[in-house]
């Protein structure tokens, strides 16, 4: 009559490497499971080509009124009111412009530029002011932060550079 004992060793040396094997394969399966839930594979997809469509404006459009219309409509805006002071640093502008234009304008790029005792422009930004203004008339703009200036810079020059409709 066969031993128990033998039964066991047996059974003993087959179930210990098996869950040896199943301890390694079920964490790498388990890891593997998690990246492909949470789609962390894409890199091994072909990436997909990008599809351009060009469409030719007509002359009528608004682009070719940007394009070269931009000069003659920032000479028609001034800026009429420029009030500024320094708060901690920064350049705090309250400013009225005026559009003597007949169409409205959506945007406008001015520049400003520092100087100091002596009338040297210390420092130059532009800025690009998105107040609507409308046609033949003004809007005031008022807290605008132009940013950190030196505490040197004693009066500021302001030119309109262009103007978007």
């Amino acid at each position: 009559m066969p031993s128990k004992r033998g039964k066991k060793s047996k059974f003993k040396k087959v179930l210990i490497p098996v869950l040896k094997w199943a301890s390694a394969i079920i964490p790498v399966c388990a890891f593997i499971y998690i990246l492909y839930y949470y789609k962390q594979f894409d890199f091994l997809k072909p990436k997909e080509r990008v599809k351009t469509e060009t469409k030719v404006l007509a002359s009528g459009d608004s682009l070719q009124a940007g394009i070269g219309g931009s000069e003659k409509l920032a000479a028609q805006i001034h800026v009429i009111n420029n009030e500024w002071h320094q708060v901690g640093g920064l350049a705090i502008h309250n400013m009225v412009i005026e559009n003597t234009s007949a169409s409205p304008v959506k945007s406008v790029e001015v520049e400003f530029k520092y100087l100091n005792d002596v009338q040297a422009v210390v420092t130059s930004k532009v800025i690009t002011i998105k107040t609507p203004v409308p046609a033949k008339k003004s809007a005031k703009v008022s807290g605008l932060s132009v940013g950190y200036v030196n505490n040197s810079v004693v009066g500021c020059d302001v030119k309109v550079l262009s103007a978007r409709l």
